[in-house]
C-alpha cells in the first residue's frame, strides 16, 4: 500500500503544477517497474528517520533544530522531484536552495500550514477525539503537503520555465521504446477498468489508443496477446471479437484464421461476432479448416 499510496502523492504534486486534474486511481500506481523515480519518496523518508534517530541522544535542542530544517527542505525537495524526475537533484542542496529563492516568501507557507495542522491533530487528540479522525487529518496533512508545494509551483511558473534542450532525432530502437512504454501504460490502464467489472469501457480505452497507431492492425496484435497473458483469459477472448471485425473488414484471412484457432484452442466455446459468424463459416469453408467450421458449428 505505501508505495502507491506515495507514488500518487507525488503525481498529485506534478498534476498541480502543471494545472492538471488529479491523476485517476488504477492498477498503473501499483507497478514498481516504471516510473521508479515516483518511489523517491520512500528514500526520503527513510532518510528522514535514520536521520531522527540518529539524533535522538544529542537532546530536545537538536532534535527541534533537525525537524525545523526537515519542514523548510522537504517542499524544495519534493518540487524538484516533480520538475526534473531526478532522485538525486532532488537531494542536491544547491538545487533545493535555488528552488526555494525561485518560490520567495510563498514558499514558507508550506512548512507553516503543515505546523499548524500538527498542533490541530494534536490538540484534537488531547481531546480524545476518535483515533480514526486524527488518523485522517494525518492523512490530510501529508496531502495537503504535497498539493501546496504543487500549487506554489503553478502560480510561481516554476515548471514552465524550465530549460528544455533541443531534442535529439530518435532511434528507431527509442521510438519503439517509447510505443512500448505507451501501449503497457494503455494496458494497465484497462487491466484496471476491466477488473472493476466495465469490459466495455475498457475496450472503448484500448481501441481509442490503437485507432490512434499508424498501424491499426499491429497494434490491435499487440493488445490481444498483452490481453492473453493476464490471469483470467476471459478479456482477451472478448477483445479477439473486435480484433477479428478488424481483419476481416480488411480481407486479412490468414489472420483472421490464426486468431480464430488460438481462440477455439484456449476455449472451444469461443465465437466471433454474431455479425461476423457467417463470414467466418465461409473463410474457414475456403481454407478447408474443417477443425475450425467444427468448432465454430457447435
Amino acid at each position: 500500500i505505501v508505495p502507491p499510496y506515495f507514488r500518487y502523492l507525488l503525481f498529485l504534486l506534478e498534476a498541480r503544477a502543471n494545472g492538471k486534474a488529479a491523476p485517476a486511481l488504477d492498477a498503473e500506481l501499483f507497478g514498481l517497474a516504471d516510473k521508479l523515480w515516483s518511489l523517491t519518496p520512500l528514500v526520503l523518508i527513510a532518510l528522514l528517520i535514520w536521520g531522527g534517530i540518529s539524533i535522538s541522544p544529542y537532546g530536545w535542542g537538536w532534535q527541534m533544530l533537525y525537524g525545523f530544517s526537515i519542514l523548510i527542505l522537504l517542499p524544495a525537495s519534493l518540487a524538484i522531484l516533480a520538475v526534473t524526475h531526478a532522485p538525486l537533484q532532488s537531494l542536491n542542496p544547491l538545487a533545493i536552495m535555488r528552488m526555494i529563492g525561485a518560490c520567495g516568501l510563498p514558499y514558507f507557507w508550506v512548512p507553516v500550514v503543515f505546523v499548524a495542522m500538527l498542533f490541530l491533530i494534536g490538540w484534537l487528540d488531547s481531546l480524545g477525539i476518535w483515533p480514526i479522525v486524527t488518523g485522517l487529518g494525518s492523512l490530510y496533512q501529508t496531502v495537503l503537503l504535497f498539493t501546496l508545494t504543487g500549487a506554489l509551483l503553478r502560480a510561481k511558473g516554476i515548471v514552465f520555465d524550465l530549460e528544455i534542450e533541443a531534442p535529439l532525432e530518435a532511434s528507431e530502437e527509442e521510438i519503439a521504446g517509447d510505443l512500448e512504454k505507451e501501449r503497457q501504460k494503455i494496458a494497465s490502464h484497462a487491466y484496471g477498468i476491466i477488473s472493476r467489472g466495465d469490459r466495455e469501457r475498457g475496450f472503448a480505452h484500448i481501441q481509442q489508443w490503437v485507432q490512434s497507431e499508424p498501424d491499426v492492425d499491429e497494434a490491435s496484435a499487440w493488445f490481444f496477446r498483452q490481453l492473453m497473458t493476464w490471469e483470467s483469459k476471459d478479456a482477451a477472448l472478448f477483445y479477439a471479437q473486435i480484433y477479428f471485425s478488424h481483419l476481416l473488414h480488411h480481407e486479412n484471412d490468414i489472420k483472421g484464421l490464426k486468431l480464430m484457432s488460438i481462440c477455439l484452442q484456449e476455449q472451444p466455446r469461443w465465437k466471433p461476432l454474431t455479425q461476423d459468424r457467417q463470414h467466418a463459416l465461409d473463410l474457414a469453408k475456403k481454407y478447408r479448416r474443417d477443425d475450425l467450421l467444427k468448432s465454430l458449428r457447435n
